[in-house]
């Protein structure tokens, strides 16, 4: 779904300037409504995405939006100049407030999911995504060289991902609960018996009483 960064930054202007009659300074209208949203909504668009079962909602609702936002797009095409640029900042607002709910998702999942002995390396893996590889020929691919159709494409890929993203974060907290139930407590060896190890960061009794004045 990383992807969708690159909609407003490379597909957006190609297609305003090569299709539609829009003005071309509209470009920057864009890129100004879009940072505006960005400025303003990220937080309020954050609220509520505290877990991850609610950051799978969002990935869901975000996939919406960007399918609304390319339907749209695709229709800036053999229209008048205005109405042009209407639909296209209608798009832009609709992007940007479905890539708030991703940004939101991204974070809540890619931290809650990860192990604690590994979180590093799990939001390294997370991050690495390809969308600065990918996302240009995709998007350049579907929706400038196919047209029309080519942008339904898009939608309905984002749309799909948003949907597989909250089925994968389902799978991901019960598989995580059942590790957690099967792990069991870690013991070690202390000669002859097996001693039950504390969880990490809680200290036992008698090292409380130690640390005590």
């Amino acid at each position: 779904m990383s992807i969708q960064f690159k909609v407003l930054t490379v597909a957006l202007p190609i297609w305003l300037i090569e299709v539609t009659t829009a003005p071309r300074w509209l470009i920057s209208a864009t890129m100004l409504v879009n940072t505006a949203i960005v400025i303003g909504f990220q937080v309020r668009a954050s609220r509520g995405v505290d877990s991850p079962a609610a950051g799978g909602r969002a990935y869901r609702r975000s996939g919406v939006a960007f399918l609304a936002s390319c339907s749209l797009i695709s229709l800036t095409a053999g229209v008048p100049a205005w109405v042009a640029a209407t639909l296209m900042l209608t798009a832009v607002v609709i992007h940007a407030t479905g890539e708030r709910w991703h940004f939101a998702a991204a974070f809540e999942v890619s931290f809650a999911l990860a192990p604690d002995h590994a979180t590093g390396q799990y939001l390294g893996v997370f991050g690495l995504g390809h969308a600065e590889t990918l996302g240009p020929g995709v998007l350049i691919a579907l929706g400038i060289t196919w047209g029309q159709p080519g942008w339904y494409v898009v939608g309905a890929l984002f749309t799909l991902t948003g949907l597989t993203a909250r089925l994968a974060v389902r799978w991901a907290e019960a598989h995580r609960h059942v590790q957690r139930l099967t792990a069991g407590p870690k013991t070690r060896k202390d000669g002859r018996h097996d001693i039950a190890c504390p969880p990490r960061g809680v200290l036992p009794a008698r090292a409380l009483r130690r640390r005590a004045p």
